[in-house]
Parts: C-alpha cells; structure tokens; sequence
C-alpha cells in the first residue's frame, strides 16, 4: 500500500474530502494527513498500478476543486506517490517554508486559463487589404503562373512574417487586455494552432469581472480569432515551481 498525494493545505484548512472517492483500484477516500505544526497533505490510499484512467484524473480533480473551494490549496499533478505517509509528512515538513510562502501566494485567487487562435483565412484576408507589397506579389503569380519558385518562395516568406507579426501584436494586445483583473500571469507553450496560452491568477472577488471580459473578449474577435477559457482552476501554473 502506497500514499497517493493530491495536494497540501494550511493545517487549518476547512475542506472536507473524506466523502468523495479517490484514485486508483480501490478509490479509497482521501483523508488528511497532518505534515508538522502548520501544514497538511491530503492523500489516499493506493494498491497496484495507478493509470491515468478518466475516472481516476476525474476524481483528483473533484477533491482539488472541492479543497481549492475552502481555502488555499497547492494542487499536485495526477500520479504523485510516496512509499507511505511518513515519506509524505516528512518531505513536506522539511519544506514548510517553502510551502508556506506558495499557499500565501495563492490565497484567495484561482486559476483561469485563456487560449486564443486567429482563424486564417479572415486574418490572411485582412493582411492581404492591407498590406500592399503581398496585395502586388500575389496578383502578379496569379498573372503569370510560370514565374519562378524564388517568387513564391518570397511571397510565402512575407505572408508567415506578416502572420508572426499579427500574431505577436494580437497576443500583447489580449494580455494587456486581460491582464489588470489578475495578480500574476504564466505564459503557456503554443498548443492546438493557438497563438496566446496563458493561465492567469485572478482574485476570486475579481472572477465574475474576468470571466466577463473573457465574454467581451470572445465578442470583439470573433471575426478573426476564438477564444477559450478554462477555469476557475487549481493554481497549478502558480505552484509548480515548489
């Protein structure tokens, strides 16, 4: 029998975990594990080998949002697991500083992840009107389909160029946007053809706000790009590096 960690908490924290199933084959319950003076984890129970199954990434996300509902919470990634609950008190007690000081930094906020992706053909229209040099480049191979392959390989040059350029424009123009209704931003890798992938820590009293700006935001664009939002979430971009 091994600890599965889901996350730590102050010791203090209100949440209450113990009704709602666990991971693995057993999906024994999660409990409160008390880590030192100040701190808990909260952990499970679990035999056998632990696969990333639907249900079982389902309910470590369904204790997490119900401890992230209470109070400050570090959330684990899915699949952390510890020999027994000693290795799981004694490792985070011997970083009580550490872990402190991260659930002071995300108390009272959540986590809300914003994607956005131009739709390319309305966005290579508008850089074709507006941009001269492509607008003649491109009439002329039209005209004489024979012209060299250096021709369009310039024409393809200039297009991807002008293309990064709006991209790079467009995402400044969303985080400045975006970015007065958060206490930190964490800039995300480029996924699924989006050009802006950044997770914000935003204030609960302040979610309903930028949740609406998200709204306003999906509005403004919507001619030439879409936007995602996820969210609220567990702080994970903001615990990471502990």
């Amino acid at each position: 029998m091994s600890t599965y960690l889901y996350g730590i908490t102050f010791a203090d924290h209100p949440g209450e975990v113990g009704g709602l199933r666990g991971v693995g084959p057993s999906s024994a319950p999660a409990r409160v594990l008390p880590a030192g003076d100040e701190l808990s984890a909260v952990v499970g129970d679990v035999d056998g080998e632990l696969r990333a199954k639907r249900r079982d990434l389902l309910a470590h996300q369904e204790i997490l949002q119900a401890l992230c509902e209470k109070g400050p919470t570090l959330p684990m990634r899915f699949g952390v697991v510890a020999d027994d609950d000693t290795a799981v008190a004694e490792e985070i007690a011997a970083k009580a500083e550490v872990y402190t000081a991260a659930l002071q930094r995300v108390r009272g906020h959540v986590e809300m992840n914003v994607k956005v992706a131009h739709r390319e053909e309305a966005v290579l229209g508008q850089i074709l009107a507006g941009d001269e040099e492509i607008r003649n480049l491109a009439a002329s191979l039209r005209e004489d389909a024979g012209r060299g392959q250096a021709e369009q390989v310039r024409f393809g040059e200039l297009v991807a160029g002008r293309l990064e350029a709006r991209e790079g424009e467009d995402a400044d123009a969303v985080l400045s946007y975006l970015l007065p209704l958060a206490s930190e931003h964490s800039p995300g890798p480029r996924v699924d053809g989006c050009f802006f992938n950044c997770s914000f820590l935003v204030p609960q009293e302040k979610l309903a706000e930028f949740q609406d700006a998200v709204q306003r935001l999906t509005t403004l664009v919507e001619e030439v790009a879409e936007v995602r939002a996820q969210g609220p979430l567990p702080p994970y971009s903001f615990t990471e590096d502990h």
